[in-house]
């Protein structure tokens, strides 16, 4: 698994669903499988003698690689950073446990898994001649023991249904937070800033002080978007989240993959700017997928990778070169922040392509005061 597990973070290896196996994780024949854990899967379950240190192995240590990597569905960075929806990080393993419980699972299997996600993490940024500094250098003790503390949580998920238990996660890394940041919230933005002192990490008390600076429109954005739960007839508490997001169930949800790098990774940037352009690529997301209460158990993916370690300066020296920032939608499950010139921009139109371009202006009016709601202001669209 060690050998193997982050090998489909390759682009270019991904592989391309076949007529005969679809759908294979909502992915329908003709997609590309753009999740890297669910490319592998794929592979594994389909193709598994193009991965010899796979296909050599004894079947019962093949069983327990295929529980981890395919059949639990469970990404333990989701859940520890808030990075995704309820859905998205338990319905998959809550529906696999209760499938496979009586028949496959074993204790050594579980144990697999919570000793797997050590070597995810130290694989995160593959430095193979300095060995793994992402895990012994650059890895905050509080991050650590957040990872531990969660475990209890995790398997409280035999008995609760998946919202319960990330509210309670939420609630708990909120009060344990190093330094204090008072008793835990309550209102309209309350679970957008549970959610965002997760992904923060050590960032979190600056990201928050931030929040308040926010437009209406922006935090209106972060509090609705982060408080839908990709569960049918879930939501998280009344006096945590807005009604919108409480007495209409809608979805789809988005899982904003790499978002917690993308305020991890803040510089000199203001965060305020950081938590602007995150409720941009949620309003751009909206657009692509309208809420409907018949999407409220779907959970879509929105990959930021190409911007997660790029300066607010960054972003936007790039409009200056004349390029534009769009999200593009790749497939039902799943679009990409891509960066765009204005002929292979023109190409997409003709072709047909679903995207919608970032409004970075929500960026530069924090460069005075903060703020108040901009009338109008939308994302455009394709």
């Amino acid at each position: 698994l060690t050998a193997i597990h982050d090998i489909m973070k390759m682009s270019m290896i991904l592989p391309v669903v076949q007529k005969q196996h679809e759908p294979y994780h909502r992915y329908v024949a003709g997609d590309t499988i753009g999740d890297h854990d669910h490319a592998l899967s794929y592979v594994m379950d389909n193709y598994p003698d193009i991965l010899p240190s796979f296909r050599d192995l004894e079947q019962g240590e093949k069983r327990s690689v295929q529980f981890t990597q395919c059949n639990l569905c469970f990404n333990h960075g989701w859940f520890v950073q808030a990075e995704a929806p309820p859905g998205a990080i338990f319905t998959n393993f809550r529906e696999a446990l209760i499938r496979d419980h009586k028949s496959q699972i074993g204790q050594r299997d579980v144990a697999l898994y919570f000793v797997h996600w050590l070597t995810d993490l130290a694989g995160a940024e593959p430095t193979p001649l300095s060995g793994c500094e992402k895990f012994v250098t650059k890895f905050p003790l509080p991050v650590l023991n957040s990872f531990l503390r969660s475990f209890e949580f995790v398997e409280r998920i035999a008995t609760q249904n998946e919202t319960e238990v990330m509210e309670e996660y939420l609630k708990m890394r909120w009060s344990e937070n190093i330094p204090s940041v008072g008793p835990v919230p309550t209102g309209d933005s309350a679970v957008a800033k549970m959610r965002l002192l997760c992904m923060a990490q050590m960032n979190a008390s600056a990201v928050l002080r931030d929040f308040a600076d926010l437009s209406e429109e922006d935090s209106d954005t972060l509090n609705v978007e982060m408080a839908r739960t990709g569960c049918v007839g879930q939501s998280f508490s009344s006096n945590l989240a807005p009604k919108e997001a409480t007495s209409r169930l809608e979805g789809p949800a988005f899982l904003v993959y790499y978002g917690p790098a993308f305020l991890q990774n803040l510089g000199n940037d203001s965060p305020v700017k950081r938590l602007s352009v995150l409720a941009e690529i949620y309003r751009c997301a909206r657009e692509l997928w309208p809420a409907s209460v018949a999407k409220a158990a779907i959970n879509v993916t929105i990959r930021i990778d190409v911007v997660k370690a790029l300066s607010i300066g960054d972003i936007l020296d790039a409009t200056l070169a004349g390029d534009v920032w769009l999200l593009v939608k790749h497939n039902e499950s799943e679009a990409f922040i891509e960066r765009s010139s204005k002929k292979k921009l023109n190409k997409m139109i003709a072709a047909g392509q679903r995207f919608q371009v970032l409004d970075l202006t929500c960026v530069t009016l924090y460069d005075t005061s903060p703020p108040r709601r901009r009338a109008g202001a939308t994302a455009a669209s394709a």
